[in-house]
């Protein structure tokens, strides 16, 4: 039987419905069973080598220097704590279906803070070990607030709801990657806000909850050089994650970018402290976005 090209063309132009769920429908099946088939720990990396830590995780872009606030926190510690490590952007998602994940010596290790809690026992890392017990508790504080509720109304609304041709753009995605991610991402990512609560929000209840949870950095900042003194500590990789993709992960004229450049400029001067002191070569990464491996 003879496969005829404008047959099914013009069946395809007839009947759009029909066509799209098939191709949906083997997209998703093929998802799924990639999914069920997905390896418990993931092949060693080309880069691996005893001793040496590989980070499992999204890369550059065209503006930030990782556009994961979770990838660069670790990052940043890393670089903060002169812990050697290679990015290889293979596999950037872990066995718990999150990134960044590392692997070391033969063994993988997910979920940023778990991963930052083994390298400071393994590595004897001691940028916190000055810490009162109520500091690493407000840290811990701050942290949580971060991750669990600004990330997700500073960033992930915005990127993922309000304004995802910009995710692209500065990824430099091809436009089936783009065709593709909001076909699924954008409405998986849509779930994940409703199911986590912030999706539940209106626009200006978001912005509401942005702006207090800023504010409340801010004030505990006050106008110290770092969150904690004039040194550097492992909230400070944290904080820098989160206002490095505001400034520079999402447009100049985006409210989150404007709300923290108008109403919290020592916010803009922790970023840009971090980003000296840490990140000289910041230009230089986001020129190289889009390389499939970046040794840091």
């Amino acid at each position: 039987m003879n496969f005829d090209l404008s047959s099914f063309l013009n069946y395809a132009s007839n009947n759009p419905i029909a066509v799209g769920s098939l191709i949906l429908l083997c997209i998703g099946g093929y998802l799924y069973v990639s999914k069920k088939n997905m390896p418990k720990s993931f092949p060693k990396s080309s880069l691996a080598k005893p001793g040496l830590v590989v980070l499992h995780g999204a890369g550059a872009a065209s503006t930030v220097v990782n556009p994961s606030p979770y990838v660069l926190k670790l990052q940043t510690f890393m670089r903060m704590a002169n812990i050697e490590f290679v990015h290889d952007l293979k596999n950037p998602v872990g066995r718990k279906r999150k990134m960044p994940w590392i692997e070391l010596d033969e063994k993988d290790y997910c979920d940023s803070t778990f991963i930052m809690e083994f390298l400071t026992e393994k590595y004897n890392v001691k940028i916190d070990s000055h810490l009162s017990d109520e500091q690493r508790a407000l840290a811990r504080v701050v942290q949580k607030t971060i991750e669990e509720n600004t990330v997700w109304a500073a960033i992930i609304y915005n990127r993922w709801i309000e304004d995802s041709g910009y995710f692209f753009e500065i990824m430099k995605s091809s436009w089936f990657l783009r065709k593709i991610f909001k076909m699924f991402v954008v409405p998986a990512v849509r779930k994940s806000m409703y199911g986590h609560g912030i999706g539940r929000h209106s626009a200006e209840e978001i912005q509401h909850i942005t702006r207090g949870d800023l504010k409340a950095i801010s004030d505990l900042l006050k106008d110290k050089q770092f969150f904690f003194g004039d040194q550097p500590t492992t909230i400070d990789a944290c904080i820098f994650a989160l206002l490095a993709n505001v400034l520079r992960g999402l447009r100049k004229d985006s409210w989150p970018t404007v709300m923290v450049n108008k109403e919290f400029p020592n916010l803009v001067g922790h970023f840009e402290r971090m980003k000296e002191r840490v990140w000289p070569d910041w230009d230089q990464v986001v020129s190289q976005a889009g390389l499939k491996n970046n040794t840091t």
